[in-house]
């Protein structure tokens, strides 16, 4: 005789969604020796022993009545416990690590999450190193990086909003700020576009930046992405806001300004002098040397050699009597080909890669040279501009500072150097237009701001940097306090 069913779970549909899922158990048992019921879990992603000790057992001793009564179930003595009342949140439950146990005679289905990650340690990120800082790194598993950040942060002022994304994938995002420091208007603003975003799923947290940003088509990032915990913790004590995701480790923080992405946790580990003088380097390589130098020997060599001093111009002219191509041909063959070794670097296993960078650097500049097809001084100029590139501690801002950099070789190719100032011209124009959560991205230089200028181009010492940074609209503006 057949079972009358429960009302909202049907375990016939439960097993018809999990046909073809061989990673999925559906063990049968039966309550009081005579009513059938069923667990279902993923077989590797549950600790066996725990949940055979802790939840089948004790759920397999219990009557049908005290199964009935929730009550009973929920005073077991798990803190995972969780009632299903309809299918999709059991399949839910299921692929999210849980133990489900699905008995037809209640009107629920009953969860138990204990689950089995494989995780790896915590270890510094090898794109993100610092010399005075921790020397730990996000991890792919939300809820590490979230016991990371509460270690850090021991006050109930963190809080965390979360969210499911991907309508398969159901992967959980989590947006995370400090009550009473960070502006609730941003707060709320970012949660409603996050939680906006219909995709399938979301392999990389940079799915969930381009569905969010207000300048898709801009060269320049609108977060700013990290691994480490130390700048996130930084970040949330500015009044900004940090985005996590399932399945990754790297992080997303905004609102964020243009000088952000060359601002490291060294400079504020040092004394103030040092870390401005560390910081000015790499704003000046990063932008002035990476961007410029390349478009100014084009410029010079191709319109204006007469602004080259005379000694100077009889060397150059030595060095480039064998070479047959103009001087952007010349400078996009050496660019490309360091372009092609950094690629070749990254995707090669390590001990390959680095063998690969050293032979292709010395051999093929040398042999470049001694072929006739740069000259020694587009070598010079080409190293010193790929040095410069790799000081940018953000991957992002130095990816778009090198496609920036192609932008005004060609410019000045054609237009010497009043060619690089209309690109640079129309460059800081697009900078200052841009924005961040709605925030001003050229800050503080455009809107002014002069307490911004304190921690900008150089930093003044900690004592003086009173304020919270103006972008982030903090109702706290004051440090400290």
């Amino acid at each position: 005789m057949r079972k009358k069913k429960a009302q909202g779970i049907d375990l016939q549909s439960i097993q018809k969604r999990l046909k073809d899922c061989p990673d999925v158990r559906q063990k049968n048992v039966f309550i009081e020796g005579q009513h059938e019921a069923w667990f279902f879990y993923v077989y590797e992603n549950i600790d066996r022993d725990l949940i055979q000790r802790d939840f089948i057992a004790p759920i397999m001793n219990m009557s049908s009545k005290q199964l009935s009564d929730s009550k009973v179930i929920q005073n077991l003595a798990l803190d995972s416990i969780k009632l299903v009342y309809d299918v999709d949140e059991v399949i839910t439950e299921i692929f999210s690590g849980s133990t489900v146990f699905v008995f037809e005679l209640i009107p629920y289905a009953i969860s138990c999450k204990i689950d089995k990650v494989e995780k790896r340690t915590p270890d510094e990120p090898a794109t993100e190193k610092n010399i005075r800082g921790p020397h730990e790194g996000f991890i792919e598993v939300l809820d590490v990086n979230i016991g990371i950040l509460r270690r850090k942060i021991r006050n109930d002022a963190l809080k965390f909003k979360t969210v499911t994304l991907g309508s398969i994938t159901k992967q959980t995002a989590a947006i995370v700020y400090l009550e009473g420091i960070a502006n609730m208007d941003l707060v709320e603003g970012l949660y409603e576009n996050i939680s906006s975003i219909k995709l399938d799923g979301l392999p990389a947290i940079g799915y969930l930046e381009q569905s969010i940003i207000t300048h898709p088509n801009s060269l320049f990032p609108q977060f700013l992405s990290t691994e480490r915990p130390d700048k996130a913790m930084a970040a949330l004590l500015e009044g900004r806001i940090v985005v996590m995701m399932e399945g990754t480790p790297v992080v997303l923080i905004a609102p964020v300004t243009f000088i952000s992405f060359f601002q490291v946790l060294d400079d504020y580990s040092t004394p103030w002098v040092l870390g401005s003088f560390l910081r000015a380097v790499r704003i000046i390589g990063g932008i002035f040397i990476a961007v410029f130098m390349p478009a100014l020997y084009i410029a010079i060599t191709s319109f204006h050699y007469y602004a080259v001093p005379l000694e100077l111009l009889l060397n150059l002219a030595k060095s480039r009597i064998e070479v047959p191509f103009p001087p952007i041909i010349e400078i996009l063959i050496l660019e490309i080909t360091v372009e092609l070794i950094r690629e070749a670097a990254i995707r090669l296993p390590t001990y390959i890669g680095t063998a690969i960078s050293v032979f292709a650097g010395l051999v093929i500049g040398q042999a470049a040279v001694e072929a006739g097809i740069v000259s020694n001084l587009v070598i010079v100029i080409v190293a010193a501009t790929a040095t410069a590139s790799y000081v940018i501690p953000s991957t992002d801002m130095a990816l778009s500072i090198r496609v920036i950099r192609f932008i005004f070789m060609l410019s000045a190719s054609v237009f010497g150097i009043i060619g690089i100032m209309v690109c640079t011209t129309f460059t800081v124009g697009h900078i200052i237009a841009l924005d961040s959560l709605g925030q001003p991205y050229f800050t503080p230089f455009s809107p002014f701001s002069l307490s911004g200028l304190k921690d900008s181009i150089i930093r003044v010492s900690l004592s003086k940097q009173k304020k919270r940074p103006a972008e982030t609209k903090s109702p706290k503006k004051v440090r400290g306090e």
